[in-house]
């Protein structure tokens, strides 16, 4: 071994300090420049002008206009979501009269919500009456064990439903239209 001094590494220049985006950068005491400030006045001038152009293109595609076309995607059935169809049955007989597709959602407070149509409205007037069951109002329950499976219309075949399950609801709702009352138990309804 020798006693000589090893050699330094040679210096490895400090690299020079550029401001990479010199329109956005700010000066000392938070005022901002000029060309920071046209920049912003034109990213907010291409958004407007790319909402108006995209809201242009939602409209002719919602009416279907030029060539634009809306696709939506379908979960199961014809619908977007998830239903659940009631069978209205003659009170006497049992016979199946119809059947009625609801909707279920989720409300703000985490409730199930099922819109459905009066059928006894709809045979007397022609126009459905809908009904509003929140569950925070009407304690209902939603059977699960069936969800995920196809419903074919028997009357009309093309009307396919993704079920989200079978609704159980003990508790009396009365139609404000017709007055009628009925129970849903297993998802059918029942005239009480």
């Amino acid at each position: 071994m020798s006693d000589e001094p090893k050699a330094a590494p040679p210096a490895v220049p400090a690299p020079a300090r550029t401001v990479e985006a010199p329109l956005m950068s700010w000066m000392r005491g938070g005022t901002r420049t000029t060309a920071y400030e046209n920049q912003l006045a034109q990213q907010k001038a291409a958004a407007v002008k790319a909402r108006a152009l995209e809201a242009e293109r939602q409209r002719k595609a919602e009416d279907g206009s030029g060539d634009a076309k809306q696709y939506k995607h379908v979960i199961g059935g014809n619908k977007h979501y998830a239903g659940i169809v009631l069978l209205v049955k003659h009170p006497k007989d049992n016979v199946v009269l119809d059947y009625i597709d609801c909707e279920l959602t989720v409300g703000d407070d985490e409730k199930l919500i099922l819109v459905m149509a009066c059928y006894r409205c709809y045979l007397r007037t022609g126009e459905p009456s809908n009904l509003t069951i929140r569950q925070g109002h009407r304690h209902f329950e939603l059977d699960q064990r069936r969800s995920g499976e196809l419903w074919v219309n028997p009357k009309n075949p093309q009307h396919i439903v993704q079920i989200a399950g079978t609704i159980n609801l003990t508790e009396r709702v009365t139609c404000p239209g017709c007055n009628m009352a009925f129970v849903i138990d297993d998802s059918v309804v029942r005239e009480v």
